[in-house]
């Protein structure tokens, strides 16, 4: 993938950010839209894309089997992404030594990022429907990994709260886990694995709603920027050396290892992609739950949201 197309991709999900950006600042995407269009991508549009993705990805392999890779395969490679991603994670917070309060944060929005909302869109736009297989995939087991590890890791242990046993035992997992990008994700490893075709107006309809998920998303993202203070961001220089750090030294130490093991020339740097994504909107709303630091939630996804239209095609350019 030559560089040109990726910043090309990028600029035009860029100018969809502003666009986003400014129809909240005109109130045509205030708080009540802005909730609705994000439960359509969470309930309709993203689990149709990934199903659209599966399908898809299972009629290119119907002409080219040499080209395929088995779903435990990936599953494995993913759980691997997370496992890697924390271990990495954790030197860096040690290397950036924040107030132990903040530690928590940092920590989940270094581990987490935005594969669903701001990944979909990107990963879609550079390696098309097998990038998008992919990343599919990887969300699926983001969900594992957030609603276990990041719930505990996020969650102050006290009295209330009991042991770390029994806040696992606490966790609603069937409204965690049983959600429809989690549920359709299932159905889509089914039908790729046991080869069903789906009729062509159900194809041709989850292809054109799931399209859509790539612009309201984007809508939606930039729309969330709205309202932070640029004044508030620059003042803060360990946020600032975190994002530099994250955005660009984070994705190379984590290419340099990943390259060995995963030599796949769409896979490898679909990966590498998704470790560049900024913070996901998952951090602010679990550090509003779990009591962590709201206010820097918000800085680190504002500000790494807005790197990574930079860092982006800088770490790709860098690293193939």
């Amino acid at each position: 993938m030559h560089i040109d197309v990726i910043i090309m991709q990028m600029g035009k999900l860029f100018l969809i950010l502003c666009l986003g950006f400014f129809l909240a600042k005109l109130d045509l995407l205030d708080v009540h839209t802005k909730q609705k269009l994000t439960k359509i991508l969470l309930y309709v549009t993203t689990p149709l894309m990934m199903i659209d993705a599966f399908h898809d990805r299972m009629l290119m392999l119907e002409s080219e089997p040499e080209h395929g890779i088995s779903v435990g395969y990936l599953f494995a490679v993913c759980f691997a992404f997370y496992f890697l991603m924390i271990l990495l994670s954790w030197i860096l917070i040690v290397c950036l030594h924040p107030p132990k309060e903040q530690k928590r944060v940092y920590l989940f929005m270094t581990i987490f990022g935005n594969v669903g909302f701001m990944g979909f869109p990107v990963i879609k736009s550079v390696y098309g429907t097998e990038g998008l297989f992919y990343a599919a995939i990887l969300n699926s087991v983001f969900n594992i990994f957030v609603y276990t590890f990041g719930v505990l890791l996020m969650n102050k242990q006290d009295e209330k709260s009991g042991t770390r046993w029994e806040q696992i035992r606490s966790l609603p997992w069937k409204k965690l886990l049983l959600t429809p990008a989690v549920l359709c994700t299932a159905v889509g490893v089914l039908i790729f694995v046991l080869h069903i075709r789906l009729p062509e107006i159900i194809a041709d309809t989850c292809d054109t709603l799931g399209g859509l998920t790539s612009p309201l998303a984007m809508l939606v993202v930039g729309a969330n920027l709205n309202g932070m203070r640029g004044k508030d961001m620059i003042t803060n220089m360990r946020m600032n050396i975190y994002v530099i750090l994250r955005q660009i030294a984070f994705p190379l130490v984590f290419w340099l290892i990943i390259s060995r093991f995963v030599t796949h020339p769409v896979l490898a740097p679909s990966l590498l992609l998704l470790c560049c994504m900024p913070a996901a909107n998952t951090t602010s709303l679990f550090a509003t739950e779990y009591g962590g630091d709201e206010k820097l939630a918000s800085q680190g996804i504002f500000l790494t949201t807005l790197f990574s239209l930079v860092s982006f095609p800088l770490v790709i350019w860098i690293c193939t």
